[in-house]
């Protein structure tokens, strides 16, 4: 299979550069050599791939068939190698990633563990709460919250996010906390989110409508009104953690469940991904803050 596997490598060379002479000098073989590697696609299809004179190689049509599933077959089989082999030696050049604003905030925190490991290692962040298009903003990897429903992605799940609910000392003086979550529409609370749809959360496995004085699209706004005293947030317990331990915010509701998001990193599935890139995936793994992913 592996001769097979370089042969049908030289096959997509050859179509790419219709000339022995010039593969071979690539691929540092004989033009015997190449010409053989043809001769065992041909064979292992039973088709003629290539109509040969002593100057041209043409393609037929059989060969622009072939060389889509041929493409298709080699991409995946190098994402699986990038993948499963250890990342070894120093790392360097620059690694876009787009990433949600709490857990951005996060991995910022550590980065310095990475960059004192691969000083030529540089991290582009674009953070936001919204999907970023991998292809139109250069990204080599990307966060989700899951599930994600496209098939030209690769997906890594990173672990489940825990959340909780929280508020300010000065908000629960002035207003009290809920006893259970059906109070939770009868109090001022800070929605995560755009638009005139109302805003709901689902705690104890029942959804609640609920309103307040402030919503926003980021998670970092979110964050600041809670500290703010604008009412009762819905957020990421690592982005709250060190407000908790401060005495800045208080845990409401704290027996309730609410159930964690799922987090993902994810790449084009037919883009080759950088020793530098896995090196990053890699981080964002071992370093996730939360529980890990269910096998």
């Amino acid at each position: 299979m592996s001769d097979l596997l370089l042969s049908i490598r030289t096959f997509i060379r050859l179509c790419e550069k219709p000339s022995f002479t010039r593969v071979a000098a690539e691929m540092h073989a004989s033009h015997t050599t190449i010409a053989r590697r043809l001769d065992q696609v041909e064979a292992h299809f039973g088709t003629v791939l290539f109509h040969r004179t002593t100057r041209r190689l043409v393609p037929t049509p059989e060969a622009d068939q072939l060389l889509v599933h041929a493409r298709t077959l080699v991409d995946a089989l190098e994402v699986a190698e990038q993948e499963l082999r250890p990342v070894q030696g120093d790392v360097s050049g620059t690694v876009r990633i787009g990433v949600t604003t709490a857990l951005g905030l996060y991995y910022l925190g550590l980065l310095s563990l990475l960059s004192d490991q691969h000083p030529g290692l540089r991290i582009d962040m674009a953070m936001t709460d919204w999907q970023r298009d991998l292809v139109q903003d250069r990204l080599d990897l990307a966060l989700r919250v899951g599930p994600v429903g496209d098939d030209m992605l690769v997906v890594h799940r990173l672990g489940a996010l825990p959340r909780m609910l929280v508020a300010h000392p000065d908000y629960v003086a002035r207003h009290g906390l809920p006893t259970s979550a059906d109070d939770l529409p009868g109090h001022r609370c800070i929605a995560y989110g755009y638009g005139d749809l109302p805003a709901k959360w689902t705690v104890d496995g029942r959804d609640q409508l609920i309103s307040g004085p402030f919503r926003s699209d980021n998670s970092e706004a979110v964050h600041r009104a809670a500290l703010a005293g604008l009412g009762i947030a819905m957020l990421p317990a690592v982005r709250v953690a060190d407000d908790l331990e401060a005495g800045r915010l208080v845990r409401v509701l704290p027996a309730s469940q609410i159930d964690p998001i799922d987090i993902l990193a994810v790449h084009p599935a037919l883009k080759r991904l950088p020793a530098r890139a896995r090196l990053v995936l890699d981080f964002l793994k071992a370093n996730f803050p939360g529980d890990p992913p269910q096998r």
